[in-house]
């Protein structure tokens, strides 16, 4: 989880609401203002993470961090994380501009985009591993080609459509730095939340239960993105909808959407999860060649997961894309609390599936149950829902 997007501090998923806006109103200076804004914010979020890094790849004693036995090796190491920062804040720039594209409701130029960029990198990559090139060598073929690829395409792409405009570049961030950190700031705090409840199962269970219930954990979670990510694939493109149905006030709009999206997101993760659940053995021990085995009551809980998170991609992006993001902030830090120590629990008396169950049932209890009871009135009659 703790990728270059996520330490961009929301300012992407900000930019997706307000160019949605600006692009519903139809006003071209605004619309300009607001993508030269978020470039410019981008841009020093990503110079800072690359400034802060590089400092630490130049001061950090490699020998003793890494237990290094010649100079040689410590030199290559720290090369290898001096152009590492320099490209990391590169990959923060590059993935928040996609964000622009999202927010005009073309996601499928952005994942065209992206999907280029790392087909490009792949053989450039492996024709510098053949060559014999050295870490910092590979990393500039593939991460650098990758992050150059994505953000010269989308700047060519708002150059055409006239969103580029260095010359309003300082002041589109004055103006737009209120809006876009107050948003951005809600968007990172969720963010980490999300990590935390979500993130560090792994850690949890390899603490209180053993390298073996890792592994089958991890397995685990690997087959049921079967289930989900198509769900996520395909209510993605909602997000920049709702955005823009949010600004023009169409309800009905919203309405519709979320009725045909949030009640067959839960039939389709409870279909695929019963798939998953009865072939599930099989392809794991194909998968792994038997190496790991997973425990039938791990499956079943996984099962029974996903119709909670698949109804949960499809409400989350509805309060996204309307900016209902302070109450998602609040329910996911009450999860946090609640969740982590019934999973250490859990996680030690009943190992993986413990874990999972116990998300099962405080998720349940906190988040779903939050939402119906707490502020469903709150957040849904402004859109005219009940």
């Amino acid at each position: 989880m703790l990728s270059s997007s996520f330490l961009d501090l929301g300012i992407g998923n900000a930019l997706v609401n307000h160019v949605a806006h600006a692009s519903a109103r139809g006003d071209a200076s605004q619309i300009r203002t607001v993508v030269m804004g978020g470039l410019g914010w981008l841009a020093c979020i990503g110079i800072g993470a690359s400034l802060v890094l590089t400092l630490a790849a130049a001061y950090l004693p490699w020998l003793e961090f890494l237990k290094l036995q010649n100079v040689g090796a410590v030199a290559e190491a720290r090369n290898a994380a001096l152009i590492f920062s320099a490209l990391f804040g590169l990959n923060i720039i590059a993935n928040g501009s996609l964000k622009i594209l999202v927010g005009q409701q073309k996601s499928h130029e952005a994942n065209v985009i992206g999907t280029m960029a790392a087909l490009l990198a792949c053989p450039i990559t492996w024709f510098v591993i053949r060559a014999g090139g050295r870490v910092g060598s590979i990393l500039l073929a593939g991460f650098c080609t990758q992050s150059a690829v994505t953000l010269a395409s989308v700047l060519v792409l708002i150059s055409r459509r006239r969103m580029l405009d260095l010359q309003i570049g300082l002041r589109s961030m004055i103006e737009q730095r209120r809006q876009l950190l107050s948003s951005g700031t809600l968007f990172f705090l969720l963010q980490v939340g999300t990590t935390i409840g979500w993130g560090a199962d792994t850690l949890i269970l390899a603490g209180v239960a053993g390298a073996s219930e890792v592994a089958a954990l991890a397995v685990a979670q690997r087959l049921y993105l079967f289930a989900s990510q198509p769900v996520a694939i395909l209510i993605g493109p909602l997000w920049a909808a709702y955005a823009d149905a949010h600004a023009r006030g169409d309800n009905a709009f919203i309405h519709r959407t979320l009725r045909a999206s949030f009640g067959p997101s839960i039939v389709t993760g409870t279909a695929i999860g019963a798939v998953l659940l009865l072939a599930g053995p099989r392809l794991v021990a194909y998968w792994t060649k038997e190496a790991v085995q997973i425990p039938g009551s791990l499956l079943i809980a996984f099962t029974i997961w996903m119709p909670f998170e698949c109804g949960g991609i499809a409400w989350g992006t509805y309060l996204n894309g309307t900016g209902v993001v302070r109450e998602q902030v609040l329910i996911t830090t009450c999860f946090c609390m609640v969740v982590l120590p019934a999973k250490i629990w859990a996680a030690a008396e009943f190992g993986a599936t413990g874990l999972v169950i116990a998300t099962v049932m405080v998720y349940a209890l906190i988040v779903a149950g939050g939402y119906a009871l707490l502020y469903r009135r709150r957040i849904m009659a402004r859109h005219e829902l009940f």
